[in-house]
């Protein structure tokens, strides 16, 4: 956070803040749901029932779609009467206030329609597979700092474009885990 503050500036980092952590917050929600889903996923592994396993799985994939879609109308509607009424932020930033927020609110979508498959590498105990992420995606934060300070670009549009690339590259990367590991993680409405 000091490093981004640093790069960012002070009116830059408060915009991305507060403008963008519906990302953070979702942060937070998305570790109940990948619990509470996992626990649906590891009874039904525990019944050795595989057919219900991917019934459960795509099941909650379906609903956390659908919670995606309900952010997203709640964030184009609430969120964003909020960002333009009620926010303090100054006129020649708002346009990319806006911008980092949109971005925001398509990085949590990627994020929220993730959480069945992190729950699915969850109750099969692959733990490894997130220690391995979690340092490959430090690295990958550090290297998004460092092109803020190289690339001549508005910083707060840079950095929500690259924060939402590496969830959507994390998303992928987990959905291809999953599904070259998991069969019942194929989707099936």
């Amino acid at each position: 956070s000091r490093v981004i503050l640093q790069v960012l500036g002070v009116e830059d980092y408060g915009i991305y803040q507060a403008v963008g952590g519906i990302v953070g917050f979702l942060s937070f929600l998305n570790g109940a749901l990948s619990t509470g889903t996992s626990r649906f996923l590891t009874f039904e592994l525990g019944k050795q029932n595989f057919d219900r396993l991917q019934r459960t799985f795509s099941t909650a994939l379906t609903v956390h779609f659908g919670l995606a879609v309900l952010i997203v109308l709640l964030a184009e509607t609430i969120g964003l009467w909020f960002l333009y009424n009620k926010m303090v932020i100054p006129a020649e930033r708002m346009g990319a206030a806006v911008f980092a927020y949109q971005i925001s609110v398509l990085t949590a979508v990627f994020t929220l329609t993730q959480v069945p498959y992190s729950a699915s590498i969850i109750a099969h105990e692959r733990m490894s597979i997130y220690a391995y992420v979690s340092i490959f995606e430090t690295l990958l934060k550090l290297f998004i700092v460092y092109l803020l300070t190289i690339i001549g670009f508005d910083k707060l549009k840079l950095f929500a474009i690259l924060v939402l690339l590496l969830s959507v590259g994390l998303m992928c990367f987990y959905r291809y885990y999953c599904t070259k590991h998991f069969p019942e993680t194929k989707y099936k409405f």
